[in-house]
């Protein structure tokens, strides 16, 4: 067994974050973050990952595990792209990602995992985050999409009689309208249209005028409300002990989680370890 640090990489539609992970699930330094342009061509995607692993293995002397928090749809277990029509990293499709890395940096023999971005965030929480007291979870990530995965004692639950097929929400019906429609930054933003307020942005929402205040409020409240009750089943039958919830919309935690909870009858926590979630959830493919 290897004591040798692993490389993480959380590769997103914007940036690259990265960092050294030993074994105790200690960061070794500081998250790196690199740009990345997800809709250039493979080769300039390939090359831009092949940089930032090559400047590490530089600097430890022989990195020899990697592991990934890649966004689907991806064959992880073979390093496969499927991702295609998703406006990001869709030049990838049909490319074994891990050989042509290996290919790129010349070194055959370079181990090479890959885990799902979603489910690698939600398992670094539940492990080492705000979900660590608990021993059942279900999982989210609110940003750009809806994310989810349910935990029991550590391991991701994918399959079974109570769980969705592959642990994913996002395609489950709520309202006559898919969840991933509605639980989602765009889903949000259109909530608050309804209600007169447009924004490009959950950062700019903040930005409304006084006389917008109550009806903002209203608005993520009723956000909250309505996502308690889409999950209220899924907890009930997964016998989860706690909701998690991590991502972009997380942020907004003070004016949507009051109604979360109240719909919720199990305790709703928002993740701790920001961009450290998912390199340690990605990290975890080895220790």
């Amino acid at each position: 067994m290897s004591d040798k640090p692993v490389l993480a990489l959380d590769v997103g539609g914007s940036s690259v974050k990265s960092v050294l992970v030993a074994r105790g699930q200690r960061i070794l330094g500081s998250v790196r973050v690199d740009a990345i342009h997800s809709q250039a061509s493979a080769d300039q995607i390939l090359n831009t990952l092949a940089v930032i692993i090559k400047s590490y293995l530089q600097n430890i002397g022989g990195v020899c595990r990697i592991a990934f928090a890649f966004p689907g749809p991806f064959d992880y277990e073979q390093g496969l792209s499927l991702i295609q029509n998703q406006d990001k990293y869709d030049s990838l499709y049909g490319l074994y990602v891990g050989a042509k890395l290996r290919e790129i940096l010349g070194i055959p023999a370079l181990e090479m995992r890959f885990r799902n971005d979603a489910d690698a965030a939600i398992l670094g929480e539940a492990l080492y985050g705000a979900g660590a007291a608990y021993s059942r979870l279900l999982g989210l990530t609110l940003g750009t999409g809806l994310g989810s995965a349910f935990v029991a004692e550590g391991n991701l639950i994918a399959e079974g009689d109570n769980v969705p097929p592959h642990g994913w929400l996002y395609s489950c019906m709520f309202k006559n309208q898919r969840a991933d429609d509605l639980f989602s930054t765009r889903g949000l933003l259109a909530r608050l249209h309804k209600r007169g307020i447009d924004a490009i942005d959950i950062v700019s929402v903040f930005q409304a005028a006084d006389e917008d205040r109550a009806v903002l409020a209203e608005a993520f409240a009723s956000f909250g409300a309505d996502l308690g009750s889409f999950l209220k089943p899924f907890v009930s039958t997964f016998q989860a002990d706690a909701v998690l919830v991590t991502g972009g919309i997380a942020e907004a935690w003070d004016v949507f989680a009051p109604s979360l909870s109240h719909t919720l009858s199990v305790p709703v926590r928002k993740g701790t370890l920001g961009r450290r979630a998912a390199l340690l959830g990605a990290a975890c493919l080895y220790f």
